[in-house]
């Protein structure tokens, strides 16, 4: 990598790097090596310890041969040449042509970053319902996966900028216009169904719940122990179905109460179910529907005998009903414990960082907004380790749309133009090789600046 010549805030290419541990990982590894292979041969011969042996064992050669071949031969490899993007490991080898590729994300996973690479060909296959979401939030979904962390001499800000800036060229080469790819995107992202409808959804919501409410009930009534993980899945479903396939112009009390019902509903037939099943042969003698009626007056003659049940009811109609929404007194409560630089509200969740050039008291996320996405390496930083201490976006961007700057400072730097956001420091400032996203609001005033850092 070292003979590679670097241009400021992107590498030039062909580039080529290794995989590298560092000595305390080789360390860990090796122990971890000698512990799992020296467990499996432990003279201890009945039937449960041998195949916990034959796992240890299975283990110990896994990590041996993972650490042989990436951290002692330095195979894993990741290239990135004119034509294509290649990262090969132990498992996997990789090609994709930079024309194939319509989207490049960072995440970070267990504090460990990622770059994800999606294909135009992953996009046409997404599906977009629950699997899918919880497989893109643990970092699945991408076409391909990159672990920094295994290329510890690659810089992580100048490689996802140079993969970035080198599709983009591609495109522009190909004669791709930019808008099409975005349709593209964004026709896979809302391949989900909009119902305008709150009823539809309602009565999709309340067979959700009856279906995890038996389920929970059953299983009570079976493991004599309150399983309070099926509910609690029950509501999530019932949330994700309600955010995701309905379009909530606004917080309409009528229809989030009778959300917040359906989610409590599951511990009242969970309850129900359970009483049925203790009086199987009161049932067989009174009736199903008679003994129903008669639980669920029981119920409510004698709701100390019920009273867990009803406790986390309470709680789920709350999330339930009030799930997403943002009230001004909660923000202002919340704006007391956020981390204030030079008078702005800055909130970190692990390596994103959020800048609130409003009050964030007065910034409603439900309000419909512009998002506008900058290139990497078109803005200035200025940071001391993770800390963020000043950004520069170039004038012409903002011209160009039309921003309100009253909070930043006009400043000239390297030969050109800025806007300045001043956070208090005034550190070095080098090339920003991230997409940084601006929202603004429908006067074209900036509300918030969402950042990266390594």
């Amino acid at each position: 990598m070292e003979d590679n010549q670097k241009k400021s805030g992107e590498y030039a290419l062909p580039f080529t790097v290794h995989s590298g541990y560092s000595f305390g990982m080789h360390v860990f590894l090796v122990i971890m090596i000698i512990l799992f292979v020296g467990v499996a041969f432990i003279p201890i011969n009945n039937f449960g310890w041998i195949i916990f042996r034959l796992i240890c064992l299975v283990l110990g050669l896994f990590l041996a041969y993972a650490w042989i071949y990436s951290g002692v031969m330095k195979k894993t490899c990741l290239e990135l040449t004119n034509q294509e993007i290649s990262f090969k490991t132990n498992f996997i080898s990789k090609k994709l042509n930079w024309t194939d590729i319509i989207d490049v994300q960072t995440f970070s996973l267990n504090n460990v970053l990622y770059i994800g690479i999606m294909s135009k060909e992953t996009i046409k296959k997404r599906k977009n319902n629950f699997m899918t979401s919880l497989s893109e939030s643990l970092g699945g979904g991408y076409t391909m996966t990159i672990p920094l962390k295994s290329f510890p001499k690659a810089e992580p800000e100048k490689l996802f900028a140079t993969i970035v800036l080198k599709v983009q060229e591609q495109v522009q080469e190909q004669g791709i216009e930019e808008e099409v790819i975005n349709e593209m995107y964004s026709e896979v992202k809302d391949e989900k169904v909009i119902d305008r409808n709150p009823v539809t959804i309602l009565l999709k919501a309340l067979i959700i719940s009856l279906i995890s409410g038996t389920i929970y009930g059953v299983l009570v009534y079976i493991f004599e122990v309150n399983l309070i993980i099926i509910p609690i899945l029950g509501m999530m479903g019932i949330v994700y179905l309600y955010s995701k396939h309905y379009q909530e112009k606004g917080f309409n009390i009528i229809i989030r109460f009778c959300l917040g019902l359906i989610c409590a509903l599951q511990f009242f037939i969970g309850a129900l179910v359970v009483s049925l099943m203790l009086n199987l042969t009161y049932i067989e003698s009174n009736g199903i529907w008679s003994s129903i009626s008669e639980c669920i007056v029981y119920m409510v003659e004698y709701p100390e005998e019920y009273m867990n049940y009803y406790l986390y009811a309470i709680v789920c109609f709350f999330i339930g009903a009030f799930y997403g929404c943002s009230f001004k007194i909660t923000r202002k409560i919340g704006k007391i414990f956020m981390h204030k630089q030079n008078g702005f509200c800055i909130k970190r969740e692990k390596r994103y960082v959020s800048i609130y050039l409003i009050d964030y008291a007065l910034y409603i996320e439900n309000e419909e907004k512009i998002a506008i996405t900058i290139n990497p390496n078109v803005c200035l930083i200025e940071k001391d380790k993770r800390k963020i201490l000043g950004f520069y976006i170039p004038k012409q961007v903002l011209n160009d749309y039309n921003i309100n700057v009253n909070v930043f400072e006009t400043i000239f730097t390297n030969e050109e133009m800025y806007y300045k956001l001043n956070l208090g420091g005034s550190a070095t400032q080098h090339p920003y090789g991230y997409t940084s996203t601006l929202i603004l609001n429908k006067d074209n005033q900036v509300e918030l600046i969402q950042l990266e850092t390594d």
